[in-house]
């Protein structure tokens, strides 16, 4: 009887030791888990950061190129205007003076 009570005592004993060794490496586990989780979302984070950053910097890029254009197209147009002004000018006075006749 005494050997069966030392073999259920060594037995609990082991069960209560590995179910101690299991809360810890469940403890672990959760921590480096943890510490995973949030350097991945560090990583996200500056890799959001790096693709809003050039996303940024190719739109001002686009926006400059259009300025440009539009002021390339605005100079051609106005230059085509005061060209013909004075043509204008012609008309409407002649106009006038044909009315005022």
């Amino acid at each position: 009887m005494d050997q069966i009570r030392a073999s259920e005592a060594e037995a609990d004993r082991i069960v209560a030791g590995a179910e101690a060794k299991a809360a810890q490496m469940r403890a672990a586990a959760e921590a480096d888990g943890q510490k995973r989780c949030e350097t991945a979302e560090t990583e996200a984070a500056a890799a959001l950061k790096k693709a809003l950053d050039a996303a940024k910097l190719q739109a001002e890029a686009l926006t400059a190129e259009a300025l440009k254009a539009s002021q390339a197209e605005a100079d051609a147009v106005a230059e085509a205007a005061s060209a013909k002004i004075g043509e204008a000018v012609q008309i409407v006075i002649g106009g006038l003076e044909a009315k005022c006749r």
